[in-house]
């Protein structure tokens, strides 16, 4: 193995921190937007993902697979069901991802791992953009109507 193939043992969390960021990122993703968008296509109101509401869209469990005794083996029962919940909880979720991100770039700075300090970078700005998002109006309202 080579001298550049060898990864510091430092920056090592900080590269199980951007993995965890992305698989974060995609549960939150199919949890919030996927849902949305099954919403919206069992309503054919295609223009309510711009303006999720329970007037357009209906309740959100409606439009996912029933759960149920017979779905216990329905793969997108647990894909859907689970990344929604997660979505449920984007605020401790975006505020814990930008905390270990922010903590990590720091790290990985130190060591100077630049691989790692450029995903962070990346994965750490993505997961701001996204606390941003559910903060507007149109995050609030999103994440109001995966409530119900």
């Amino acid at each position: 193995m080579s001298r550049e193939d060898q990864v510091p043992a430092a920056s090592l969390g900080g590269r199980v921190v951007v993995s965890a960021q992305l698989l974060f990122l995609t549960v939150y993703l199919v949890g919030s937007f996927g849902v949305l968008l099954v919403a919206a296509l069992h309503t054919g109101d295609f223009s309510a993902v711009l303006d999720p509401r329970l007037e357009r869209l209906g309740d959100p469990k409606d439009s996912l697979p029933p759960a149920g005794p017979d779905s216990v083996w329905n793969p997108l029962v647990w894909v859907f069901g689970i990344s929604r919940v997660v979505a449920m909880f984007v605020y401790p979720l975006a505020f814990l991802t930008l905390i270990l991100g922010v903590a990590s770039l720091i790290r990985t700075w130190r060591t100077g791992d630049r691989k790692a300090f450029g995903w962070l970078v990346i994965s750490t700005g993505v997961w701001f953009a996204l606390a941003t998002l559910a903060l507007t109006p149109y995050g609030t309202q999103l994440h109001g109507w995966l409530l119900d």
